[in-house]
C-alpha cells in the first residue's frame, strides 16, 4: 500500500474491509494514539492495552463504517476522541473500583458484627467478675488494665507499694481467669 495514501482513501479502503488499509492505519496510528493514551493515563502498560484493544474493536466492529468525516474534520481527530474517550473511562472505573475498595476495607479494629455480640457478652461477663473482686484488686485492676497505669502511678493513687501492686494486680489476674474460665467452658 502506497505511504502516501491520505485519510479520505484509507477510510474508503477501511471500509471495504482491505486488511492491507488496516495494516497500514495500524503501522500510521499506534505510535501516536499510544503517546495519547499515556499522557492521558500516565501508565503505559495501561496505556498498551487500550490502545490494543482499539484497534481489535475498530476491526471486529468494522467501526470505519461510521466515520463521516465531513463531520468529524479529519481521521485523526476521530481517533483523538475516541482514544482519549477510552481512556475517560478507564479512569472512570478505576476511580469507581478504589472507592468500592475503600468501602468495603475494614479498619484494623473492625470487629464483626457475630464477634461484636460475643464481644459485648464477654466485657460484660469480665465487669461483673471484676465487681466481685476484692475492693483494692478492683482498683488495682482496674487502673492497670483499663487505664494503663505504671505500678508506680498505681502505688502512689492507692498510697501503697509498688510490690502490693504487683501482687494484688497477680491475684486479680489470678482470680478473673478462674472465674472467666468457669463461664467460657
Amino acid at each position: 500500500m502506497s505511504a502516501s495514501i491520505n485519510d479520505i482513501e484509507l477510510l474508503a479502503q477501511l471500509k471495504t474491509g482491505s486488511p492491507d488499509a488496516f495494516q497500514h492505519f495500524y503501522t500510521t496510528y499506534r505510535q501516536w494514539l499510544y503517546v495519547t493514551a499515556v499522557s492521558i493515563l500516565r501508565n503505559e502498560t495501561e496505556a498498551q492495552e487500550l490502545v490494543q484493544d482499539f484497534f481489535v474493536d475498530f476491526w471486529q466492529k468494522n467501526m470505519a463504517t461510521r466515520i463521516d468525516l465531513s463531520t468529524t474534520n479529519s481521521l485523526k481527530n476521530f481517533l483523538f476522541v475516541s482514544i482519549r474517550n477510552r481512556c475517560l473511562n478507564s479512569i472512570s472505573k478505576d476511580n469507581t473500583r478504589l472507592k468500592r475498595l475503600k468501602d468495603i476495607m475494614l479498619s484494623d479494629n473492625y470487629t464483626y458484627p457475630q464477634n461484636r455480640l460475643e464481644n459485648n457478652e464477654l466485657k460484660e461477663q469480665l465487669e461483673t467478675a471484676i465487681s466481685q473482686l476484692p475492693e483494692r484488686q478492683s482498683i488495682a485492676f482496674r487502673l492497670a488494665y483499663q487505664e494503663h497505669k505504671t505500678r508506680k502511678e498505681i502505688a502512689a493513687f492507692m498510697d501503697t507499694s509498688e510490690e502490693t501492686v504487683k501482687k494484688q494486680v497477680a491475684n486479680a489476674l489470678k482470680t478473673l481467669r478462674a472465674s472467666l474460665k468457669k463461664i467460657l467452658f
